[in-house]
């Protein structure tokens, strides 16, 4: 979906990634850092930022290219154009409005891009929740043991997948019963499958999402 829908300004094209002219204005380069978190101002555009201890802040209205983060969170506030960003340790949330070119990526930690986020690639965490609030996904949202709830008006272009959890040792042995939660708004949609390779919690307020449901659970027989 183009972005032009959902935003009033004009674009330009910088470094491959659409920004505002305003953002344009007050460009900047790169922010790499190994200790020390990085903020972005209101109005301020960066190229690639790179954290590994210490958090990404983004006022409103600020931009970047790609965000990538080890051991920390990033945070957004409306209305933040990004191409894409990724955490390892940390969560990704915005206060409404994002958008982005490509993924969203987290291994542990929650997704929660606020309400009429317009993502362009997949939204996928390992051990987090994603949350959608009337928002856009154009190709895939996966999890392997987080909750997946799909709120308002919120469209899934592609599939919605639940991966395979292996078995964790507990002190009574191999086991992991616990099942994660899926719920779909009763206005919600899933264009693609919902594959489910584990067992998983069910909540669809949209009978029509029943349909789409795919066991594909290999229990190792």
């Amino acid at each position: 979906m183009k972005f032009s829908q959902f935003a009033a300004v004009s674009l330009v094209m910088v470094s491959g990634f659409l920004l505002s002219n305003a953002s344009a204005e007050n460009s900047y380069g790169d922010i790499d850092k190994v200790l020390g978190s990085a903020s972005v101002e209101s109005g301020q555009h960066y190229n690639d930022i790179s954290v590994v201890n210490g958090s990404v802040k983004m006022a409103s209205d600020s931009s970047a290219n790609e965000i990538s983060v080890v051991n920390g969170s990033i945070k957004m506030g409306e209305n933040v154009s990004v191409h894409s960003a990724s955490t390892v340790n940390g969560s990704i949330e915005a206060d409404g409005g994002l958008k982005t070119a490509a993924n969203l990526e987290t291994v542990n930690g929650k997704i929660r891009p606020g309400s009429n986020a317009v993502i362009g690639g997949n939204v996928d965490t390992v051990n987090g929740d994603i949350t959608l609030d009337s928002s856009e996904v154009a190709q895939d949202v996966s999890t392997v043991s987080g909750d997946i709830s799909l709120n308002g008006t919120t469209v899934i272009k592609g599939d919605l997948v639940y991966k395979p959890r292996g078995k964790r040792k507990t002190f009574f042995g191999w086991g992991n019963d616990s099942k994660p939660t899926l719920h779909i708004g009763a206005d919600a949609v899933v264009e693609g499958r919902i594959i489910l390779q584990q067992q998983v919690t069910l909540q669809l307020d949209n009978p029509a999402m029943q349909d789409k449901v795919e066991y594909q659970i290999n229990d190792g027989r």
